[in-house]
C-alpha cells in the first residue's frame, strides 16, 4: 500500500513538472492573455492616476484648511482684542429702581448694561454687607469703574 501511494505522489510531481514546462517554453500567449494583460496593465494605470488624484487632493484639502485655521485665529484675536479694549472703556449708566423693586433687580440691570460682572455677586455682597435693606428708589448715575461697595454705597445713599 506504501508502495502504491509513492508511486502515486511521484506520478503527480512528474505531471505537474511536465506542465510547467509546456507552459513555460511551448505555449504561445493567446488573445485572452493579451487582453488580460493590457487590462491589467490599463487598471493598475487608472488606479495609480487615481491615487495620486487623491493624493493631490487631500493635500489641497490640508492648505485649504491650515488657512482656514489661521485666519480664524486672526479673527480670535482681533475679536478678544476688541473685547479688551470695550472692557478697559468705562461705561456709564442710568439706573432707575421703582418702589417695592428689589435689589437683586439692581443686579440684574447692572450686569445686562455691563456695569458689573456678575449679579449673583453682586447681590451676594449687598447681603453680606447689609445694604440690602437700605436700596432706595430713585435714579443713579453708575460708571463701571466703580467698586460693589461705591455702588452699594450710592443706592443706599450711605455716602
Amino acid at each position: 500500500m506504501k508502495k502504491n501511494l509513492r508511486m502515486l505522489a511521484l506520478g503527480f510531481l512528474v505531471s505537474a513538472v511536465v506542465l510547467l514546462v509546456y507552459d513555460q517554453f511551448f505555449s504561445t500567449p493567446t488573445k485572452a492573455d493579451e487582453t488580460n494583460a493590457a487590462a491589467t496593465k490599463d487598471v493598475s494605470e487608472d488606479n495609480s492616476n487615481t491615487w495620486k488624484a487623491k493624493y493631490e487632493k487631500l493635500l489641497a484639502q490640508q492648505e485649504v484648511d491650515k488657512a482656514a485655521d489661521d485666519e480664524a485665529k486672526k479673527a480670535a484675536d482681533e475679536a478678544a482684542k476688541k473685547k479688551e479694549e470695550e472692557a478697559k472703556k468705562v461705561k456709564s449708566y442710568t439706573l432707575t429702581i421703582s418702589k417695592g423693586d428689589p435689589s437683586s433687580k439692581a443686579g440684574e440691570e447692572l450686569q445686562a448694561n455691563g456695569i458689573i460682572k456678575s449679579a449673583s455677586e453682586f447681590d451676594k455682597y449687598l447681603k453680606d454687607n447689609n445694604y440690602e435693606k437700605y436700596v432706595r428708589d430713585g435714579k443713579y448715575n453708575l460708571k463701571s469703574d466703580m467698586s460693589y461697595e461705591t455702588i452699594a454705597k450710592i443706592l443706599a445713599h450711605k455716602n
